[in-house]
């Protein structure tokens, strides 16, 4: 089983792939004008509650089950994403142990149990701050630099307009809005990791009401072969303890002595 599929899973489903996975579908007339994808966003976001809701939210924290049908693996994920940039995704695996990944606004990091504790770096560290943007899930800078509609696509059997996305970091990924309903249905990402980009394919279902937001609470994923099907639970807002963002000793250690090696002597 390769670790490194699990926190890219919830790395893309940071409140809120097999790229090529979307069925692309041509216009019915090829003059027919494709809506902005600003447009296209804001039905959206409208459609979850509203940016005014949404930007209310000091902290959300999702929890739930995740499953590999073709390998038998079930488990259970704990997220959290604040106002301030800070993430944390945790998941624990039947018979391996817990992975997890986190962001505090500076550093960012990975562990579990077959490769241990890590700091990320250079594109890593860029896509996670990413990802971490309280705005990214309302495609706004400074999270995003630009977006563009590119066409009609499919997600999960149903129709729907294909945004590109130019993020700060400099890469893009691929959004499906419903044509019927404005949600968001979609999304295709390249993970970055260690040994290379990991193409990650999620399409979003079942939306249900938290506390005035709307969210999917089931996300099926295929990446590196494999599918993987996450069902939310439990969404809450403003309750993460604080305590929840902080590293685990190992990773704070190393960020202690990667701060004492850059201090000026």
């Amino acid at each position: 089983m390769k670790s490194r599929v699990f926190p890219a899973a919830l790395r893309a489903l940071a409140f809120t792939g097999l790229l090529g996975a979307f069925t692309v579908v041509q216009p019915a007339q090829a003059q027919d004008p494709l809506p902005a994808a600003a447009e296209l966003v804001a039905r959206h976001v409208a459609a979850i509650g509203g940016r005014e809701t949404l930007l209310a939210k000091k902290s959300v924290r999702t929890r739930g089950t995740f499953e590999m049908p073709a390998m038998g693996v079930r488990g259970e994920f704990d997220a959290a994403q604040a106002r301030d940039g800070s993430m944390v995704m945790k998941m624990v695996v039947p018979g391996l142990g817990e992975i997890a990944s986190g962001f505090d606004g500076e550093n960012a990091w990975s562990t579990n149990p077959m490769t241990g504790p890590r700091l990320l770096e250079g594109a890593e560290l860029a896509q996670i701050r990413d990802d971490a943007s309280f705005l990214a899930s309302l495609r706004e800078p400074p999270a995003v630099k630009a977006m563009e509609t590119v066409g009609v696509s499919e997600a999960g059997g149903e129709k729907c307009y294909r945004v590109r996305v130019s993020w700060a970091s400099g890469r893009k990924t691929h959004d499906c809005y419903s044509m019927a309903s404005g949600l968001l249905i979609g999304t295709e990402t390249a993970q970055l990791s260690p040994t290379g980009a990991l193409d990650i394919t999620t399409t979003f279902a079942d939306y249900r009401d938290f506390g005035g937001v709307r969210m999917a609470t089931t996300a099926t994923q295929r990446a590196a072969g494999q599918e993987q099907v996450l069902r939310f639970t439990a969404v809450e807002f403003d309750v993460a303890p604080e305590d929840l963002f902080a590293p685990p000793a190992p990773v704070a250690a190393m960020i202690a002595r990667q701060k004492g090696s850059a201090a000026p002597r």
